[in-house]
């Protein structure tokens, strides 16, 4: 900017790069309240639907079956199942992984019967993936939590919901003490 001291009162006059400057930044806020596209970019979704049950009761010591069922919607040359057992959690019979090759809509069911011996929080995962020739792997995963213990030992501190002054819900979270 510069000051026009010709006059008696001084006016403040805008340099014509300010004045483009200005008028761009404008523009760009004209832009985006229009609504200009927006360019999002999201990970594909593995061509596979899958469930992960268990059947029994879940108690220490008490056997639990464990049943992994994934049924692809492509043909794969090659599709990997695979349960994950924590820390604390016996396999008593079955088999934890399988590999091989699957038809579109053909389902494959991973079975495990599980014994927890420890009364501790504890997650199964079950897990599939297929990979194609072009090496694009492509993969999804369940949790299944075992309810035998405390979750944790730091619980967050969660506030009831608040209301903005526009009526819209706010939760508020903070670290326990």
């Amino acid at each position: 900017m510069h000051v026009d001291k010709t006059a008696e009162i001084r006016w403040y006059v805008p340099s014509p790069r300010s004045l483009a400057l200005t008028l761009g930044a404008g523009l760009l806020l004209a832009l985006t309240a229009v609504g200009a596209p927006v360019v999002r970019a999201t990970m594909p979704s593995a061509p596979i639907e899958m469930t992960l049950e268990s059947a029994g009761v879940v108690a220490v010591d008490v056997d639990l079956t464990v049943t992994l069922t994934v049924r692809p919607l492509v043909d794969a040359e090659r599709m990997v199942l695979g349960i994950t057992l924590p820390e604390g959690v016996d396999l008593v019979a079955g088999e934890t992984a399988w590999t091989g090759a699957v038809r579109a809509q053909e389902s494959r069911v991973l079975s495990v019967t599980v014994r927890p011996r420890h009364r501790a929080f504890s997650v199964i995962q079950g897990a599939a993936r297929i990979e194609f020739p072009d090496g694009t792997v492509l993969g999804d995963v369940r949790s299944m939590s075992l309810p035998l213990g405390e979750r944790s030992k730091q619980t967050l501190g969660v506030s009831p919901p608040k209301k903005t002054t526009t009526g819209e819900s706010v939760i508020e979270f903070r670290d326990a003490p």
